[in-house]
């Protein structure tokens, strides 16, 4: 019996269900997850999956996470799984630095 809730916690803490990347404008986009992890499960947490999941949409394209908002929000106990949210928006590899000024 303690095997099968051991597995049963196990697999809540790691549903998560998100939105997956969706546009909102002009190359910005948008992510939200929700955590069913409870209270052993943070708000920024969630909100670290989203940036994992940010960075690897932009990186297909060759481009990076530009953040344009985030938040996050912690469980409370029988009300409310740990959230989050993300805006961002894929931009260019800033150009190195010169290594010289000029003189």
């Amino acid at each position: 019996m303690r095997r099968i809730a051991g597995l049963i916690l196990i697999a809540t803490i790691g549903a998560c269900a998100s939105s997956g990347v969706v546009p909102t404008g002009p190359d910005t986009y948008m992510l939200t997850k929700t955590s069913a992890g409870g209270v052993f499960v943070s708000g920024s947490s969630v909100k670290s999956d989203l940036y994992i999941e940010a960075n690897k949409f932009c990186a297909g394209k060759g481009l990076l996470v530009d953040t344009v908002d985030a938040s996050s929000k912690n469980a409370i106990p029988f009300a409310r799984m740990p959230s989050a949210e993300l805006h961002f928006k894929c931009v260019a590899p800033a150009a190195p630095a010169s290594a010289s000024a000029p003189q």
